[in-house]
């Protein structure tokens, strides 16, 4: 795969190896302020002073000329992210106000980055996720809208006040477990991810919000069962957002996730379904009677898994109850109970 040269250089801002060549530099940009010199030392060849609003437009239409996806979503969260505000909403109450040479050399630099292809979440260091801001970091994958549908669609059906144990299989950033445990103050989990990476930052950020009282993480690839610890452990509910990508669509995949993201958390196999049968089989033997199993799943999957479970739910002691469409109306999540 052949990336730029501005790939390269947001690699290495954040700490991510790729494997590159040289190619040509992309030619000077006459639309916006040029800086010399690192971005500690930038002194601006433009006289006037630059303002928010000029930097957006600027910035908008370069994102638009190269393509880059959501240009005025990437440039508002830069712009918020390097004038410390409390969120992108804030930056059209400060269009007229003027940015100095620090401030223009830092957007310079994350624009960069974003020309780059990097999500946004990775280039600002954090997301909102339901009511939580969560840190992010690559290759740690990001949670996606959908799942906070997932969260909320759980939340609808979950007895908030009792006392609930629940296990998640790939927690990634926490963003699930973490905002389960926010509204069910009765409730407790444990959490399982291959990576090392996503497990520190789950744990990061359970400590940021205050939840990590109440949260157990490991560090186990799902094959056949839970970690030697677990062994006997049974759960009320086990919710899962895993891989379901089938691996021959990996490389279709936008740079800003094939890229940066880990695939390890979007990879699911031949059919997209080597995951979710490896925890089909762990909620048969680890949820207890009438617990739920709930799943994020590729919108192709719903029918596949009822039928899987109509020829050996029995056997596992699992049955289908019901798939729920997403916000762009496909079939995205399935409930599953335990006989």
């Amino acid at each position: 795969m052949m990336l730029s040269t501005s790939t390269t250089r947001a690699a290495a801002r954040m700490g991510v190896k790729l494997f590159t060549r040289t190619v040509p530099a992309r030619a000077a940009d006459p639309f916006h302020v040029h800086y010399s010199g690192n971005a500690g030392s930038a002194i601006a060849q433009n006289t006037l002073p630059a303002t928010v609003r000029g930097t957006q437009e600027r910035w908008m239409k370069r994102f638009e000329s190269e393509s880059i996806p959501e240009p005025e979503t990437s440039i508002v969260n830069i712009i918020a992210h390097v004038l410390e505000l409390s969120g992108p909403s804030e930056v059209g109450n400060h269009q007229n106000s003027s940015l100095n040479d620090a401030q223009m050399a830092k957007i310079e630099a994350l624009c960069e980055c974003r020309l780059a292809r990097m999500p946004i979440q990775y280039i600002i260091r954090e997301w909102d996720f339901r009511d939580l801001t969560l840190k992010m970091i690559p290759p740690v994958f990001i949670p996606r809208p959908e799942t906070e549908e997932l969260v909320e669609l759980i939340l609808q059906q979950m007895e908030n006040q009792e006392k609930t144990l629940f296990l998640e299989i790939g927690c990634g950033t926490g963003a699930i477990s973490l905002s389960l445990l926010k509204h069910a103050p009765k409730a407790s989990a444990i959490a399982i991810d291959q990576s090392r990476i996503a497990c520190e930052l789950t744990r990061e950020n359970a400590e940021s919000v205050g939840l990590m009282d109440r949260l157990r993480i490991f560090k186990h690839k799902l094959v056949n069962d839970l970690p030697p610890e677990l062994h006997t452990q049974t759960f009320d509910m086990i919710v899962s957002n895993p891989p379901y990508v089938p691996s021959v669509l990996i490389p279709t995949l936008d740079p800003e996730v094939k890229i940066y993201e880990d695939l390890r958390a979007l990879d699911g196999g031949y059919d997209g379904l080597t995951v979710i049968k490896a925890i089909l089989r762990v909620a048969g033997k680890h949820l207890n009677k009438d617990g739920v199993l709930w799943l994020e799943v590729d919108s192709s999957h719903p029918p596949v898994i009822e039928e899987f479970l109509t020829k050996h739910g029995e056997l596992m002691g699992l049955r289908f109850v019901a798939s729920y469409k997403d916000l762009f109306q496909k079939d995205r999540f399935v409930e599953i109970v335990k006989l």
